[in-house]
């Protein structure tokens, strides 16, 4: 998992290289004036969603992929971030392998405050759970990037 500042994404290129194409549509495809929906990139391998919603206090399970690496970055608005033990996935309450996706329930292992500039990228394997309230009623807008591991 990496938690950080958006001018700082680039600096994560050598770790995981498909960042190149996140950044390149954050440069060019004027995202923060996109409608919601979800959108492809030139990398066939890389896709995005653009969602806006309200952050809830309401239990919310925790999602992971077994093929996907997922780069969250906040548009505009604040949430809370927070992850889980890996090996709790075992205790999937269920996962669909057609959209790569299970969910499960656990404490919170590290909890972080996502607003506008900041990015979590959150590995295949990594359990998160994301749209948690921080106390602010202000709408959330994301942009959600899918990397095919």
């Amino acid at each position: 998992m990496i938690f950080d500042i958006l001018g700082k994404l680039e600096m994560y290129i050598p770790s995981l290289p498909k960042l190149r194409t996140v950044i390149d549509a954050m440069d060019h495809d004027d995202v923060y004036d996109k409608d919601k929906g979800k959108y492809s990139t030139p990398d066939p391998d890389v896709t995005y969603e653009i969602s806006t919603y309200t952050p809830s206090s309401a239990e919310k399970p925790f999602v992971f992929h077994k093929r996907h690496t997922i780069v969250e970055i906040v548009l505009s608005g604040s949430e809370l971030l927070s992850t889980t033990w890996r090996e709790l996935m075992n205790e999937a309450l269920a996962y669909d392998e057609k959209t790569d996706t299970g969910v499960f329930t656990a404490e919170p292992l590290s909890v972080f405050h996502g607003a506008q500039g900041r990015f979590a990228v959150f590995f295949a394997g990594e359990p998160y759970k994301s749209g948690v309230s921080d106390g602010s009623s202000a709408p959330v807008k994301k942009i959600t990037f899918r990397i095919v591991d």
